[in-house]
């Protein structure tokens, strides 16, 4: 394969399986800054590895692939930081590197299901809800932009959830969701 091809297939691989990666990445770790200095090395090291992956792997294959490198890379980390004091030991990350790859693909349909149950619901519900999660929006602003009284709108916000909750468990027991 051309080096431009190779690369070309890399990022692509990459760049679909990154959440995953930082998710797994992340179950490792105990700092988000910790995660993403290291997310940047393990695009780096991946990618110089990449010859070793199998050209006939799937996407799947390709996290995984990336993953196991990704605990090698946590477990250097680690070395690197020994003096620290919030250090966990090599068994602790062992734990939850198992854990953590056991659980990738079912919190990848999580997600896909999440994504899929969050386009059925209409706008002003999707604000309303992801406002809890969102810098700069609140529902507290929203009630006052929509002459609503703040209770309301945690009640329906607490609704909409279970709603949500009932849509990604029926999506993923059909199976896989398609996005």
């Amino acid at each position: 394969m051309e080096k431009d091809q190779q690369y070309d297939r890399f990022m692509s691989l990459f760049m679909s399986s990154e959440r995953a990666i930082r998710s797994y990445v992340r179950s490792l770790l105990l700092s988000n800054q910790d995660v993403d200095d290291l997310m940047q090395n393990i695009g780096l090291v991946c990618w110089h590895k990449f010859d070793q992956f199998d050209m006939a792997g799937s996407a799947q294959d390709f996290t995984r692939w990336c993953c196991v490198i990704s605990r090698f890379e946590v477990l250097q980390f680690r070395r690197s930081r020994a003096r620290d004091r919030l250090v966990l030991s090599n068994e602790v990350i062992e734990l939850l590197a198992t854990h953590a790859e056991q659980h990738l693909e079912q919190s990848e349909a999580e997600r896909r299901a999440l994504k899929i149950c969050l386009k059925k619901l209409a706008e002003p519900d999707r604000r309303l809800l992801l406002s809890t999660h969102t810098i700069g929006d609140s529902i507290s602003r929203i009630a006052s932009e929509s002459n609503q009284k703040v209770r309301q709108l945690y009640s329906k916000v607490n609704i909409i959830r279970n709603q949500i909750g009932d849509c990604v468990r029926a999506n993923l027991s059909l199976g896989e969701p398609s996005s």
